[in-house]
């Protein structure tokens, strides 16, 4: 099939642009991720990788042995991901359930989707009183309750800073699950279900044999999203905890930064960077791949 010059007029602006904002800095960076940190440019092959997992600020493996924060920032990543990504995807799906067959509530999908439009710097600082002992509502109800446990400043103590911040970012990523969730629920004709109820299924057998498995695509997508925002956190971290105390709430976000901004380790900091963007690449391929089967 011939394309026409006119053709390439068009496109080639955007081209350009996705040569100079993108691509060419994605090569600088992971080129820069092989050199040495003293700017040199010397080429250091996978030594700046190697380093990531001897530095106990990612990767403690003595503390993980003995069951102890820190962890160290990777593992941290893949706790954030373990706890977050089931509560926010489950939390939408209830909402989506609920809120679609109840009208005139539009109201009630804002309040719950505002997590969503506020900066993560603001719901960091907000964060910090919500679970402070003598201020916080968090560890108030806990403590009304009986639970000793958790009636402390959950960001001053590493068993618990951590968790403070994960069930937050599940309040703020809930609204964009239940947003897709319910965008999904409307496709599904009223018909399958009519002809469900008709044969005798209960509520359980539609939502299980009709509503999940038309949802497939929709669930693959926002746990795709979900992993991209779990592995690239950073601002709810960086204006609370700052990764402590003793970097228990730390990550590859903040770490990243650290290095690059803070110790002028430029190379390093790169190196993290493309270690996010693989971990990431992993649950894309995987959704492209089955996304093209399906289709």
């Amino acid at each position: 099939m011939r394309v026409k010059v006119s053709t390439f007029v068009f496109v080639a602006p955007a081209l350009i642009l996705i040569f100079l904002f993108l691509l060419l800095p994605v090569g600088e960076s992971l080129y820069m991720s092989f050199t040495s940190n003293d700017g040199s440019g010397t080429f250091v092959g996978f030594k700046n990788f190697a380093d990531l997992f001897a530095n106990s600020s990612l990767l403690n493996v003595k503390n993980i042995l003995r069951g102890h924060q820190p962890y160290g920032a990777v593992v941290n990543n893949l706790l954030w991901i373990a706890l977050h990504l089931p509560l926010s995807m489950a939390l939408g799906f209830g909402c989506a359930l609920i809120l679609i067959d109840v009208p005139r509530i539009s109201f009630i999908r804002s309040l719950i989707f505002i997590g969503m439009v506020v900066p993560g710097v603001i719901i960091g600082v907000v964060t910090q009183f919500m679970f402070d002992k003598s201020s916080g509502m968090v560890s108030n109800f806990f403590g009304l309750i009986g639970v000793k446990a958790l009636y402390v400043s959950w960001f001053s103590h590493t068993e618990t800073a951590l968790l403070a911040l994960i069930l937050t970012s599940v309040w703020t990523w809930t609204g964009y699950s239940m947003i897709v969730f319910l965008a999904a629920l409307t496709t599904i004709p009223p018909s399958y279900i009519e002809a469900a109820i008709i044969d005798g299924a209960n509520g359980w057998q539609v939502l299980w044999s009709i509503k999940i498995p038309l949802l497939r695509k929709s669930i693959q997508t926002v746990m795709v999203m979900s992993i991209i925002m779990e592995l690239t956190s950073f601002d709810i971290v960086y204006s609370s905890t700052y990764g402590g105390p003793g970097g228990a709430s730390s990550v590859m976000g903040l770490q990243m930064y650290f290095e690059a901004f803070k110790y002028s380790h430029f190379s390093t900091g790169t190196a993290i960077a493309t270690l996010m963007t693989l971990m990431a690449a992993v649950p894309i391929y995987f959704n492209v791949r089955n996304s093209v089967r399906q289709s």
